[in-house]
Protein backbone atom coordinates (compact mmCIF):
# COMPACT_ATOMS: atom_id res chain seq x y z
CA UNK A 1 0.00 0.00 0.00
CA UNK A 2 1.47 3.52 -0.79
CA UNK A 3 0.10 6.12 1.30
CA UNK A 4 0.96 10.04 0.76
CA UNK A 5 0.77 11.95 4.13
CA UNK A 6 -0.22 14.97 4.63
CA UNK A 7 1.19 18.24 6.48
CA UNK A 8 -1.31 17.82 9.41
CA UNK A 9 -0.40 14.73 10.24
CA UNK A 10 3.19 15.26 10.17
CA UNK A 11 3.01 18.14 12.59
CA UNK A 12 0.66 17.18 14.86
CA UNK A 13 3.20 14.09 15.15
CA UNK A 14 5.76 16.24 16.07
CA UNK A 15 4.13 18.35 18.37
CA UNK A 16 3.05 14.99 20.21
CA UNK A 17 -1.11 15.32 19.63
CA UNK A 18 -1.40 12.19 17.87
CA UNK A 19 -0.05 8.99 17.16
CA UNK A 20 -1.00 8.04 13.89
CA UNK A 21 2.02 8.72 12.22
CA UNK A 22 3.92 6.29 14.86
CA UNK A 23 1.15 3.71 13.30
CA UNK A 24 2.18 4.43 9.79
CA UNK A 25 6.06 4.02 10.79
CA UNK A 26 5.53 0.14 12.45
CA UNK A 27 3.76 -0.21 8.85
CA UNK A 28 6.17 0.36 7.31
CA UNK A 29 8.96 -0.79 8.79
CA UNK A 30 6.80 -4.19 8.61
CA UNK A 31 7.19 -3.69 4.96
CA UNK A 32 3.24 -3.25 4.71
CA UNK A 33 3.18 0.17 3.48
CA UNK A 34 5.52 2.48 1.50
CA UNK A 35 5.08 6.92 2.87
CA UNK A 36 5.44 9.32 0.78
CA UNK A 37 5.39 13.33 0.81
CA UNK A 38 6.07 16.10 -2.08
CA UNK A 39 8.06 19.55 -1.96
CA UNK A 40 4.91 20.78 -0.80
CA UNK A 41 4.84 19.03 2.28
CA UNK A 42 8.88 19.76 3.04
CA UNK A 43 8.13 23.60 2.48
CA UNK A 44 4.93 23.57 5.26
CA UNK A 45 6.11 21.29 7.80
CA UNK A 46 9.65 23.15 7.42
CA UNK A 47 7.79 26.90 7.87
CA UNK A 48 7.52 26.07 11.59
CA UNK A 49 8.98 29.14 13.67
CA UNK A 50 10.96 26.70 16.20
CA UNK A 51 13.02 25.70 13.07
CA UNK A 52 15.01 28.89 13.25
CA UNK A 53 17.05 27.08 15.76
CA UNK A 54 19.44 25.12 14.36
CA UNK A 55 19.85 21.77 16.22
CA UNK A 56 15.91 21.69 15.94
CA UNK A 57 15.88 22.28 12.35
CA UNK A 58 18.57 19.38 11.58
CA UNK A 59 16.45 17.09 13.47
CA UNK A 60 12.93 18.13 11.31
CA UNK A 61 15.53 17.24 8.10
CA UNK A 62 16.75 14.17 9.78
CA UNK A 63 13.12 13.32 10.40
CA UNK A 64 11.68 14.02 6.50
CA UNK A 65 14.37 11.30 5.38
CA UNK A 66 11.86 8.79 6.42
CA UNK A 67 9.84 9.52 3.45
CA UNK A 68 10.01 9.23 -0.08
CA UNK A 69 10.04 12.29 -1.60
CA UNK A 70 8.01 12.52 -5.09
CA UNK A 71 9.23 15.49 -7.54
CA UNK A 72 6.75 18.14 -8.67
CA UNK A 73 6.34 17.47 -12.34
CA UNK A 74 4.83 18.79 -15.47
CA UNK A 75 2.00 16.31 -15.49
CA UNK A 76 1.24 17.31 -11.67
CA UNK A 77 0.87 21.02 -12.27
CA UNK A 78 -1.21 19.72 -14.74
CA UNK A 79 -3.56 18.00 -12.59
CA UNK A 80 -3.09 20.30 -9.99
CA UNK A 81 -4.39 23.17 -12.43
CA UNK A 82 -7.14 20.93 -13.41
CA UNK A 83 -8.45 20.50 -9.83
CA UNK A 84 -8.12 24.62 -9.21
CA UNK A 85 -10.05 25.47 -12.56
CA UNK A 86 -12.86 22.71 -12.25
CA UNK A 87 -13.04 24.31 -8.28
CA UNK A 88 -12.30 21.06 -6.55
CA UNK A 89 -9.90 22.60 -4.61
CA UNK A 90 -9.45 26.06 -3.10
CA UNK A 91 -5.68 26.35 -2.58
CA UNK A 92 -2.62 25.58 -4.59
CA UNK A 93 -0.72 23.49 -1.60
CA UNK A 94 -3.74 21.49 -1.35
CA UNK A 95 -4.24 20.87 -5.79
CA UNK A 96 -0.44 20.20 -5.95
CA UNK A 97 -1.05 17.45 -2.32
CA UNK A 98 -3.93 15.82 -4.59
CA UNK A 99 -2.55 15.76 -7.86
CA UNK A 100 0.61 13.55 -6.27
CA UNK A 101 -1.72 11.34 -4.74
CA UNK A 102 -3.73 11.11 -8.40
CA UNK A 103 -0.99 11.10 -10.78
CA UNK A 104 1.18 8.09 -8.43
CA UNK A 105 -2.12 6.76 -7.48
CA UNK A 106 -1.56 7.06 -3.79
CA UNK A 107 -3.78 6.86 -1.04
CA UNK A 108 -3.85 10.73 0.98
CA UNK A 109 -3.57 10.25 5.41
CA UNK A 110 -5.04 13.62 6.25
CA UNK A 111 -7.07 15.04 9.09
CA UNK A 112 -8.71 17.72 6.73
CA UNK A 113 -10.66 14.87 4.24
CA UNK A 114 -13.00 18.51 3.96
CA UNK A 115 -10.30 20.26 2.08
CA UNK A 116 -10.52 17.32 -0.77
CA UNK A 117 -13.62 16.16 -0.68
CA UNK A 118 -14.74 17.41 -4.15
CA UNK A 119 -12.18 15.48 -5.62
CA UNK A 120 -13.97 12.06 -6.02
CA UNK A 121 -11.12 10.21 -7.75
CA UNK A 122 -9.00 10.60 -4.73
CA UNK A 123 -8.83 7.72 -2.10
CA UNK A 124 -8.18 7.97 1.40
CA UNK A 125 -5.86 6.29 3.93
CA UNK A 126 -8.48 5.37 6.37
CA UNK A 127 -6.89 6.62 9.75
CA UNK A 128 -7.22 4.49 13.10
Amino acid sequence: MKIFVDTNIIIDFTKGYTKVLKTLFEKRIKGELELYINPIIVAEFLNDQSLKNKKTKTKALEFLMFFEILPITKETGIIASNLLREDKVSFLADAFIAASCLQHKLLLATNNKKDFQKIKELDFYQLT
